[in-house]
């Protein structure tokens, strides 16, 4: 009994502890849910009033934004306003114009058709004159043909023949008045812009050769020079390549058509000519020593004589051809001045005329002889050698057909290859320039009386101005005027194609007519 109501007691005490538990919970809950509640309704307050703050700074950004470009959005919107209204203006005013222009291509468009049908009409009558012209040129045919008796194309063939015969009378007439024309008034001109040329290009006459002697001052010298059985010279003959003899006037000759080795072995004999004692190394001392001096020296004068014709781009290769034309001679003419001469007389002559560049004209004759300074052994004239030169060493196709035709191994077709034919045939006939030898002379006058009296009707010839004028009496029975005009012009190519000489020669045929009579007396 006791043990129940320990047992009771306990059971309530933890029923009252239960319930007063869940009573604090309940109350807890309840605290919590009020507190909630109310954190719940300051936050809605909060939120209330932090949009109600937000909203009013839109509204102040928005007030700001607008107020800043208010202006702007103001002018932006009168600017596309005036553009709107420029561009129905411009649009207008291009309609009217479009209409304008309508108008006015349907007016040409009908003028157009107009011009189209008067042309037409006008064709009509041309083509209706034609068919009447073709039926009247048969009908003339026709009739022609009845009163001459003669076929159409038989008296076509007749009359051409005689129109061409008198075309050729006629032609003739004129190319003899038109050859005397230009003999007598050409010749007047050349002579006045020759003088001028020469005039201002003076040169003095060549006085030097180029002969290879060398004089021996006594016996001892030739002695010493000479050395063992004569072998110092045998050496230097072998490294020069030339031929070296003793003359009865006690004189080195020279014999070799290198007139470079020849001035190669001219200095050294005179350098040797002061040696005491000279042995083979000495020989071959001088031998290296001139020939590299003799080189500089060809190279220094080629130079020289570039720049002072003004021609600085040329290649060395060429240039030191040029200087090699300082040991060549023509009929005693160095030809080394020779080209420089021309170069000149070129440019004189172009600055003269006026129509060909006088660069170009001094360039072409610097080089038009460079073909001289060529090695013997190679084939061809000098012409043509020295052009095939200056083209393999970048010279333009101008200035090498220059040089090739200056002495019409090619035909020449500009005006730059006559100047140059021109300037060299002043250099090389100008008093002074050349000197020829009696052997030569005779050589050409009996060229010239050979191919004068090669023709037939020639009764005799006459070789006149030291070979510059030929002479030719014809018989008047045999030779008529028109066949001594081609008589002239025969002799004359002739003479070019066969005959070489400096400057020109003169063709003259003269024919004449005698009548006799005789009267008896009574």
């Amino acid at each position: 009994m006791a043990l129940f109501s320990i047992l009771l007691g306990l059971i309530a005490g933890a029923l009252t502890a239960l319930l007063v538990s869940r009573m604090g919970r309940a109350n807890a809950l309840a605290r919590a849910e009020r507190e909630a509640k109310d954190l719940l309704t300051e936050a809605k307050e909060n939120a209330d009033y932090l949009a109600d703050e937000a909203k009013l700074a839109a509204d102040e950004v928005t007030d700001a934004v607008w107020s800043q470009y208010e202006q702007e959005i103001n002018d932006l919107e009168a600017r596309v306003k005036a553009l709107d209204e420029d561009y129905r203006k411009k649009r207008s005013a291009s309609d009217r114009a479009f209409n304008q222009d309508s108008r006015e291509v349907q007016k040409q468009a009908q003028a157009v058709q107009e011009r189209e049908k008067t042309i037409q009409e006008w064709q009509d009558r041309l083509d209706k004159r034609r068919k009447d012209g073709d039926k009247m040129r048969l009908d003339l045919i026709e009739r022609l043909k009845a009163i001459s008796g003669i076929e159409p194309e038989a008296l076509k063939k007749q009359l051409a023949g005689e129109f061409e015969a008198q075309t050729q009378i006629d032609a003739k007439k004129k190319a003899t008045a038109y050859e005397e024309d230009v003999r007598l008034n050409s010749e007047e001109i050349a002579k006045k812009i020759l003088a001028t040329a020469l005039n201002r290009f003076p040169r003095a006459a060549c006085t030097e050769r180029g002969v290879g002697v060398v004089e021996i001052p006594n016996d001892d010298v030739k002695k010493r020079m000479l050395g063992p059985d004569g072998s110092n010279i045998a050496l230097l003959q072998d490294l020069c390549g030339l031929e070296i003899g003793i003359t009865e006037a006690n004189t080195f000759q020279l014999t070799g058509y290198d007139p470079v080795r020849r001035e190669i072995t001219t200095r050294c004999l005179e350098k040797l000519l002061h040696e005491r004692s000279p042995n083979h190394d000495t020989v071959r001392r001088l031998y290296e020593k001139t020939q590299n001096d003799v080189a500089r020296k060809i190279e220094s004068d080629g130079n020289r004589i570039a720049a002072e014709l003004g021609q600085k781009d040329m290649s060395p290769e060429i240039k030191k051809m040029l200087g090699a034309l300082r040991y060549r001679y023509s009929f005693a003419q160095n030809q080394h001045f020779h080209v420089a001469e021309v170069g000149w007389l070129c440019g004189i002559l172009a600055s003269e005329l006026g129509f060909v560049d006088k660069k170009d004209a001094k360039r072409a004759g610097l080089l038009h002889d460079v073909g001289k300074a060529m090695d013997h052994n190679q084939e061809g004239g000098h012409a043509v050698l020295g052009a095939d030169f200056i083209k393999n060493n970048g010279e333009k196709e101008h200035i090498v057909h220059a040089v090739r035709a200056h002495h019409y191994e090619e035909q020449p077709s500009t005006d730059l290859c006559f100047l140059v034919i021109g300037a060299d045939a002043i250099s090389g006939a100008r008093p002074g320039a050349r000197r020829s030898t009696a052997t030569v002379y005779n050589q050409k006058i009996e060229d010239l009386t050979r191919i004068a009296e090669g023709y037939k009707g020639v009764q005799k010839s006459l070789i006149l101005n030291a070979g510059r004028e030929v002479r030719v009496i014809v018989d008047g029975r045999r030779v008529n005027d028109d066949r001594a005009l081609q008589m002239c012009r025969k002799i004359a190519d002739q003479i070019e194609e066969e005959c070489q000489y400096p400057g020109q020669i003169k063709v003259v045929v003269i024919r004449e007519t005698h009548a006799e009579a005789t009267a008896g007396g009574r």
